[in-house]
């Protein structure tokens, strides 16, 4: 099992690697077009303000609520309290380090929210990416009725992907910043979940 972890983490890695070699090459300059205007086509007041209140809810705000409620609770700070303070807390970091290697600009597009930093990788799909990693993880080794688990679990991986497109359909990132993030934030979590099975920290 911990092979086949490996293999995920490096192989995310590597492809995050190929992504920002096409994206810096503007190979996919094209692709991210199409997407946007695919993500906008049905644009309106009503979806604007739904969509605005989801990339909140996986921005800073959103995300230490999240954090807080783990901590406020004993059976979750026990068991989630360290990997979750790692996953967001490193890719937060790392998120910062990277946008400004690549410094790639943000889309020249309508924005329908303000942003100031570079735009690759995505921040909001970076560590909701390493958040939810973790979290699904635990959530399936540790919640034994199925009936809460998958539900759940499905729950968490639809949310990564809408906050992810929200960032698209607000026109503050392309497509590639959105997959870029993913795929380190999923590294991030995994090796994180590594980190803390090799330590035996949270394992019963």
């Amino acid at each position: 099992m911990s092979k086949k972890n490996v293999l995920l983490i490096v192989m995310s890695i590597i492809l995050f690697i190929i992504l920002a070699v096409a994206i810096n090459a503007d190979i996919l300059s094209g692709f991210e077009s199409w997407i946007y205007f695919e993500s906008v086509e049905h644009m309106s007041d009503i979806l604007t303000n739904v969509l605005i209140l989801i990339t909140n809810f996986g921005g800073p705000i959103g995300i230490s609520l999240i954090c807080f409620t783990i901590f406020l609770i004993p059976k979750l700070r026990n068991k989630l309290g360290l990997p979750v303070s790692l996953a967001v807390s490193t890719s937060f970091v790392l998120n910062i380090i990277l946008k400004l290697i690549f410094a790639r600009e943000r889309p020249d597009i309508l924005r329908l929210v303000t942003e100031n930093s570079y735009s690759f990788p995505s921040g909001h799909a970076m560590v909701n990416m390493a958040l939810y990693t973790v979290l699904i993880i635990y959530a399936y080794k540790f919640i034994e009725s199925k009936k809460i688990k998958y539900p759940l679990i499905l729950l968490m991986i639809l949310l990564v992907i809408v906050i992810g497109f929200t960032r698209i359909y607000l026109g503050v990132h392309y497509a590639g910043d959105i997959i870029g993030g993913w795929l380190l934030g999923f590294a991030i979590g995994l090796s994180i979940y590594m980190l803390m099975k090799k330590s035996s920290i949270n394992d019963d």
